[in-house]
């Protein structure tokens, strides 16, 4: 009888040990699942871009003047405004050789035109006191202040949502709500040569 139930036993222990251990792989099944849905639903508001140029502040001793360079038809696919800061600068396709912050405001690849929903129009130029420093004045900028962006002869206008620092490394995270239409803008941060400034704009 003691036998029987011994055998008993241990058929019933074989078997508790057996769900405990279908349970907890079940647990930690579930529970990465839910964590990897976590995650993928946060990253989906943010996004990283590689930046090709180095953007950093231009002073004159370090390129010529505007009045001795010659006239070029940089054929602009549209332009950016910022009235607060008197800012009107066109930019071209990503496959001009003019898309480059030695010549103008930079269309940075990865970039979306204000034309597509959710999309995110990433620019980015120099600080400075050049005449390429088309970024010299953003730092002035408050939340809420406007930027238009003129495309297809259509005026998109956004209102600035969020100001951030990103280290000086060759790319840049950009964190947005991926449910909103964009406009990303990016230069060197003032009085800071290591870090550089990234302003959201979302559009009205």
């Amino acid at each position: 009888m003691l036998e029987k139930l011994s055998k008993n036993a241990k058929v019933t222990l074989g078997i508790l040990l057996l769900f405990l251990g279908i349970s907890c792989l079940l647990f930690t099944y579930f529970k990465t699942i839910k964590s990897n849905i976590f995650n993928e639903k946060n990253l989906k508001y943010f996004e990283e871009v590689d930046i090709a140029e180095t953007i950093e502040e231009v002073v004159d001793e370090t390129v010529p003047e505007e009045t001795t360079t010659p006239v070029i038809n940089y054929n602009y696919i549209g332009y950016l405004d910022i009235p607060k800061i008197n800012l009107k600068r066109g930019f071209v396709s990503l496959n001009s050789k003019y898309n480059s912050i030695s010549y103008n405001v930079m269309l940075i690849k990865g970039s979306s035109m204000p034309d597509v929903k959710n999309g995110n129009l990433i620019l980015a130029a120099h600080r400075g006191n050049s005449s390429v420093s088309f970024f010299d004045k953003l730092y002035k900028l408050n939340l809420g202040d406007e930027a238009n962006v003129t495309y297809n002869d259509k005026i998109y206008t956004y209102k600035l949502v969020n100001t951030y620092l990103e280290a000086k490394d060759g790319t840049i995270a950009i964190y947005r709500d991926e449910n909103k239409t964009t406009l990303t803008l990016i230069t060197c941060t003032r009085g800071d040569k290591k870090t550089q400034t990234v302003f959201i704009f979302e559009l009205v």
